[in-house]
């Protein structure tokens, strides 16, 4: 029988379909129900609706399901180490945590996390303005455009930061001359050193004010070939041909030090003599004797309990 078209004035009754499905369907001139409409007619293959804060998503086929945004939008992972599961389209920016720093005292890494809203950034040690460098979550911003300074410590962003926004300021540091020394003082300082170093120096030297001249305190010397007066801190070399008597500081200060040296070699016949000057020598109340040829003491002033070390 040839198919005829007919028209319906009411109500069509189809055996099979159940109107409970909800939806009633025609696919290659078939009908069907259906609960959902799916996607590929305009529906969302879902009777779920979506809660708050979440929208209808399908990466493929004829049903969407409801999902969160923050789970649509990866967005970008600012770590030091690349994550483990990223996601397909996902960033990952470097933080170099675990790079080797700079040298502290020319160049600072300042990082902050902002708080909402947050736009201006204070480092803790001022900056050479124009030489610092702002990153924000990894990207490099342009002065002027994405920030300002101010104050040589502040970083102004010109669109707020959100909530946990990495900021990283990278700046060269605002040197000063505080506590440094001039080169005249510095040529001073190195000539003092040089002087004191040298065995036949014996003249005065102006030390300047803030010279360090600890681990140079060297003792003056002299040639002596007569009677003489013995002063701290000086080595004396006995040149003589003759006996003679050198005589000890009358008042010594603790650890003060004195060196004799028997340069002629002529001590066993031509005796040199220590006198003591009322202090104690090794504990004795003697001169001391120098009698071996080329022989050379030191004596250091212990205190009056004992005098004069001899060593």
């Amino acid at each position: 029988m040839a198919d005829k078209d007919f028209k319906v004035k009411n109500k069509l009754f189809v055996n099979g379909l159940s109107h409970n499905s909800g939806v009633i369907l025609a696919t290659n001139n078939n009908l069907d129900s259906h609960t959902t409409v799916p996607t590929q007619y305009g529906g969302t293959g879902t009777a779920t609706s979506p809660n708050a804060g979440q929208v209808l998503y399908s990466t493929a086929g004829t049903s969407y399901a409801p999902t969160t945004l923050a789970d649509l939008v990866t967005g970008s992972k600012y770590q030091s180490s690349a994550p483990s599961s990223p996601a397909v389209g996902q960033i990952w920016i470097d933080s170099d945590e675990d790079a080797t720093s700079f040298d502290p005292n020319l160049i600072r890494r300042h990082q902050f996390t902002a708080t909402a809203a947050q736009t201006n950034f204070v480092t803790a040690i001022a900056f050479v303005d124009g030489f610092e460098q702002v990153f924000f979550n990894g990207l490099l911003l342009l002065k002027g455009t994405d920030y300002t300074t101010s104050g040589s410590n502040t970083v102004t962003l010109s669109t707020a930061a959100a909530l946990n926004d990495i900021i990283e300021v990278v700046t060269i540091t605002n040197l000063n001359s505080t506590n440094t020394y001039t080169q005249a003082e510095i040529n001073t300082s190195l000539a003092l050193k040089a002087n004191l170093a040298s065995p036949t120096f014996t003249g005065t030297v102006t030390i300047p004010a803030g010279a360090d001249i600890s681990g140079y305190k060297k003792e003056l010397s002299s040639s002596i070939s007569t009677n003489t007066n013995l002063a701290a801190a000086t080595r004396y070399f006995v040149t003589s041909a003759s006996a003679l008597t050198l005589t000890l500081p009358a008042n010594p200060s603790v650890n003060d030090q004195i060196d004799v040296f028997d340069a002629s070699g002529n001590a066993s016949t031509y005796n040199i003599t220590v006198a003591r000057n009322g202090k104690l020598i090794n504990g004795n109340a003697g001169n001391f004797i120098i009698d071996v040829n080329g022989s050379w003491y030191t004596l250091v002033f212990t205190g009056n309990t004992y005098g004069w070390k001899v060593a």
